[in-house]
C-alpha cells in the first residue's frame, strides 16, 4: 500500500479532496529508463500519474516515423481518455529517466470522479488546457517554419528564468526535438548553429545556454 501522504504531495491540486477510500487504491510501480509504460494501439485498465522522473507521450505513424508530443512529470497525468472510453491508446509512453508512476484501475478511477467534484473540475481545466496547446502546436507547426518553431520553444523553455539571469541554461536533446519537430536532427543542427554564429546561444554537451534573449526573440520575429 502506498503511503496517503505521499501520494497527495504528488499533485496537491487533484489529491486534495480525493476520498480516503479511492487513495488507498492506487499502486506505486517503478520503470528503468527506456521502459515502455504504455503502448501505441494497446488497451490498459488503468490512469496514470507520475510521481518521480520524466515520460515521453509520442506515437509512431505508419511510416515509422516517430513523433513525441509532448514530455510529461511529476504532477502530470496520462490514460484519462482511453480509460474512460475503454479504447487502445493513441500514443505510447516511455520512461525517459528512471520514473515513478502511480496507478489505479478504471474501476475506481470511475468511482473517483464520481464522489469526487474537485477532481472532476481539476480534470476538465487540465484538459481544455492541454487541447489548447496541442491545437496552438497543430496551427503552428503547419503555418510557421522550423526556425521560429525552434526559437519559440527555446523561448519558452527558459520561460522566468531569464529574470535577473545574464545566461540561461536549458537541457535539450537533439533526437527529442526532431521528434517534436518532425524535421531531421541536420536541419535542427543548421539552426542553432545559426544561433549560435550570431552569439546568441551556446551549446555545451546536452544544454542550450540562452546569452543573447533578445537577439533570439529577433529571429523569432524573422519569418
Amino acid at each position: 500500500m502506498v503511503d496517503v501522504k505521499e501520494i497527495v504531495n504528488v499533485n496537491y491540486k487533484m489529491f486534495k479532496e480525493c476520498p480516503y477510500d479511492i487513495l488507498n487504491q492506487f499502486e506505486l510501480k517503478r520503470y528503468p529508463k527506456g521502459y515502455i509504460i504504455c503502448h501505441q494501439d494497446h488497451v490498459y485498465e488503468y490512469f496514470y500519474v507520475i510521481a518521480e522522473g520524466l515520460v515521453n507521450i509520442y506515437r509512431i505513424s505508419e511510416e515509422g516515423k516517430k513523433y513525441s508530443q509532448a514530455i510529461y512529470q511529476k504532477g502530470d497525468y496520462f490514460g484519462e481518455l482511453e480509460v474512460f472510453s475503454n479504447k487502445p491508446y493513441v500514443c505510447s509512453v516511455e520512461a525517459i529517466t528512471e520514473a515513478k508512476v502511480l496507478r489505479i484501475s478504471r474501476h475506481h478511477f470511475l468511482r473517483w470522479v464520481e464522489l469526487d467534484k474537485n477532481f472532476l473540475l481539476y480534470l476538465i481545466n487540465t484538459l481544455c488546457d492541454s487541447f489548447y496547446r496541442l491545437s496552438k502546436k497543430a496551427g503552428e507547426d503547419t503555418l510557421y517554419p522550423l526556425k521560429y518553431r525552434i526559437c519559440n520553444f527555446i523561448l519558452r523553455s527558459v520561460g522566468h528564468k531569464s529574470l535577473g539571469n545574464k545566461h540561461v541554461e536549458i537541457p535539450f536533446d537533439r533526437e527529442r526535438l526532431s521528434e517534436q519537430f518532425v524535421a531531421t536532427t541536420r536541419s535542427i543542427n543548421r539552426i542553432l548553429k545559426q544561433l549560435k554564429e550570431k552569439d546568441i546561444i551556446d551549446i555545451k554537451n546536452k544544454s542550450i545556454i540562452v546569452k543573447d534573449l533578445e537577439g533570439l526573440k529577433r529571429e523569432e520575429d524573422i519569418l
